[in-house]
């Protein structure tokens, strides 16, 4: 009565004569790729009913249970692997067996095998049947073992940072957080940039800062303090650094399409599923492996009330962490502290970070930027910036990167190294062009003595 009561629930989804079906009989249940073959075989034969979708296979759940096994059968190799691909999520729990290219013995369908051997030989494919791994669930001993070392990854260049952590690597999320006006966004534009340095491609979502105010500040970094000048405001005096021509051009043909940025203007809605889509476009279209979302407050989350706001938050933060694995890419989020970022003893943990809890669970990285009370090369007292890890999945690294500040270029670097002025690749070219410049001998082409013109 069970089975019968499946079977005609089933039979919404599936397409099969119901005299035919047994689940006593030895053979199990012969799953097609379509209905001539489901009526070739009859018995114990179904294939997806007309207009229906694959997802639809999980509502006949209480009807495969009543088989032992399922096969599937499809004579046409590209079919078979199609029918297998669709079929399978939606049957992990079922034990299920891939009639070969063996089994079929050189028939080109259902038809033909039964014409060259009857029905009655029908259930000797079964023969060449092969059955498929468990699926959702892996045998650990199976698995490859991970070198780190071949793992693609991007460095700060922060040297005790990289050390510690190893550098940022694909498949994983970091989460980044600070006060307000901390410079979380200024350092991770300099890590984006880093990234395309290394030979990365980048893709960026900025919901603070349009695509001017962008471009400004990652040129100022990426042209350092040797190629900018200021120009004062005719309106205010103030002085307005700005990058030389030269190097503005340069800067741009070495960033042309290695660094995208997620239009603000064209994605009038800045929901987590348009982030997303622009981001595996970039990856898909261009090969982006390092993505930033800077910040997670500026992203338009759809929730009716505040209760809902940290759940939706963590389920974004998820997203990211699931699309860093599956795309074998890196993300950074930026997300912002709690109002109280520090515990009695002045320690900061990864509580601190604002939202759910689980935002920080779901990361592999964890970091917090502040400035901290230094001292100077003369004992003097000083403010200064202060890189903190909260949490390392892979290490476990704890440790703190003291850092400095170049006002005018808009770089971190390590403190008291004065690598403020370190080039990026565009650079070379540009020192290797001023060299050529300013060459003493430049007119000296011609000998001495003769007519130039």
């Amino acid at each position: 009565m069970e089975f019968e009561k499946a079977m005609h629930a089933a039979s919404q989804y599936l397409t099969f004569t119901d005299r035919f079906l047994d689940p006593k009989l030895p053979q199990g249940l012969w799953f097609c790729g379509n209905v001539a073959e489901v009526s070739d075989i009859q018995v114990n034969a179904v294939c997806l009913g007309s207009g229906c979708e694959w997802n639809d296979v999980v509502k006949c759940q209480p009807f495969f249970e009543h088989w032992e096994y399922i096969v599937i059968v499809e004579p046409n190799a590209i079919a078979r692997e199609e029918l297998v691909r669709e079929l399978r999520p939606w049957l992990p729990a079922s034990r299920l067996y891939v009639v070969q290219d063996s089994g079929f013995q050189n028939c080109r369908s259902i038809r033909e095998y039964i014409e060259a051997h009857g029905i009655a030989d029908l259930p000797r494919i079964l023969s060449g049947a092969v059955e498929l791994p468990a699926y959702g669930i892996l045998n650990l001993a199976d698995i490859q073992k991970r070198d780190m070392t071949k793992v693609p990854r991007t460095l700060s260049r922060f040297d005790r940072l990289d050390k510690s952590i190893g550098g940022f690597f694909a498949g994983e999320l970091s989460v980044w957080t600070g006060k307000r006006g901390s410079g979380k966004s200024t350092i991770l534009s300099q890590i984006l940039l880093e990234a395309v340095d290394q030979g990365h491609v980048v893709c960026a979502y900025s919901g603070e800062l349009d695509q001017s105010q962008f471009r400004e500040w990652a040129y100022l970094q990426a042209a350092g303090p040797d190629y900018i000048t200021y120009r004062a405001d005719p309106m205010t005096g103030k002085r307005l650094p700005t990058v030389d021509e030269m190097a503005d051009q340069m800067i741009s043909e070495w960033l042309s399409e290695r660094f995208w940025l997620f239009d603000l203007e064209k994605n009038t809605r800045h929901d987590p599923e348009a982030i997303l889509k622009q981001f595996a476009y970039a990856k898909m279209r261009y090969n982006a492996d390092v993505f930033l979302v800077d910040n997670i407050m500026s992203v338009d989350f759809d929730y009716k009330r505040d209760s809902d706001f940290n759940r939706i938050q963590s389920q974004f933060t998820q997203m990211l962490a699931t699309f860093s694995k599956r795309q074998h890419v890196h993300t950074h989020l930026v997300v912002h502290p709690r109002k109280s970022t520090s515990d009695q003893n002045g320690k900061v943990s990864a509580d601190d970070v604002n939202g759910s809890a689980d935002i920080t669970n779901r990361a592999d990285n964890v970091f917090f930027l502040t400035t901290h009370a230094s001292t100077d090369d003369k004992g003097q007292p000083e403010t200064k910036p202060l890189l903190m890890t909260l949490k390392n999945r892979d290490f476990g690294s704890h440790i703190n990167q003291w850092l400095d500040f170049d006002k005018k270029s808009r770089r971190f670097f390590v403190d008291r190294t004065g690598d403020s002025k370190r080039p990026y690749g565009w650079d070379a070219e540009a020192r290797q062009m001023k060299i050529t410049e300013d060459r003493g001998d430049i007119d000296r082409v011609f000998p001495e003595g003769e007519n130039s013109t």
